[in-house]
């Protein structure tokens, strides 16, 4: 099969530009997971947890840090627009959050870490990745889908179960979020080991296994601690925090493989040329 020197050119092209859309969506994932943290740590304070003051105050410099990477990073790939009304997004729930509800305040920081994973589904459905071998697509919509959405789930149980822990008290609106929320973790993970091989697919060092494994701890937690009508052993937000953090750390452990193994794809007419080049010089 021939193909043009200038289609050659334009999938490096396409190769390059990747990587740049990699190299932010990994500084985008740290953004992510310390508006996680901050939405769990204010959660925890506005259930009357002033422990969690000290968590807040360590998690926000680095908000702002992983903020001006994703503005030195982002060129073209997040417009202008979008930008401004994430950056605006972020100042709403920062510095108005003490006068919100718990509810609302996790919808706000909800609706702004949504909206960051869009961006990744962007860049899924966009030219950088369409045109991507064989081989790493199911890579691609693992790592730019289905486990940053795991993730989320993981945090946002973790921030509601921190915040009933903090209150002592199992409002309705929560504790409903709270078992769709697992119910839809579990869900989502066999949906995901249906579907994929992880292990072979990341190579993430970490068998996939052990996600299944964490999230079982954390069930059971759920469920002795956080049923209506069950007592519990008086489990501490601060520890459920904890704990769940490990679901959430090892849920992001395999986005990270996944923006890896994706640093080492190629396009599909990249990969012919370069076949069909090694065939006719021999090597």
């Amino acid at each position: 099969m021939n193909i043009s020197i200038s289609k050659v050119r334009q999938a490096y092209e396409r190769h390059q530009a990747r990587q740049r859309c990699l190299e932010l969506s990994q500084q985008l994932l740290e953004l992510i997971t310390h508006i996680q943290q901050h939405r769990g740590a204010t959660l925890a304070i506005l259930g009357g947890d002033d422990f969690f003051e000290i968590r807040l105050a360590a998690i926000k410099p680095y908000v702002l840090k992983d903020l001006q990477e994703v503005q030195r990073l982002r060129g073209e790939l997040i417009s202008d627009e979008s930008w401004q009304s994430l950056c605006a997004e972020w100042f709403t729930v920062n510095y108005h959050w003490r006068q919100d509800s718990a509810f609302h305040n996790f919808e706000l920081h909800t609706h702004l870490i949504q909206q960051l994973l869009k961006l990744y589904k962007d860049f899924l459905n966009g030219p950088l990745f369409e045109h991507l071998d064989i081989s790493h697509q199911p890579v691609a919509r693992l790592t730019l889908n289905e486990l940053p959405e795991l993730m989320e789930t993981a945090a946002q149980i973790r921030g509601i179960g921190t915040h009933c822990l903090a209150s002592g008290a199992k409002e309705k609106a929560f504790v409903d979020r709270l078992g769709f929320l697992s119910r839809y973790f579990t869900q989502s993970s066999h949906h995901i080991s249906g579907q994929y091989d992880v292990d072979e697919l990341l190579q993430a060092g970490q068998p996939w296994y052990k996600l299944g494994d964490i999230w079982l701890g954390i069930e059971r937690r759920i469920t002795q601690e956080l049923t209506p009508g069950r007592t519990g052993e008086g489990l501490l937000a601060d520890q459920f925090f904890s704990d769940s953090s490990q679901l959430v750390f090892q849920a992001k452990q395999y986005v990270k493989a996944g923006l890896k193994r994706l640093k080492s794809a190629t396009d599909r007419e990249l990969e012919t040329w370069i076949n069909s080049s090694s065939y006719h010089t021999g090597t």
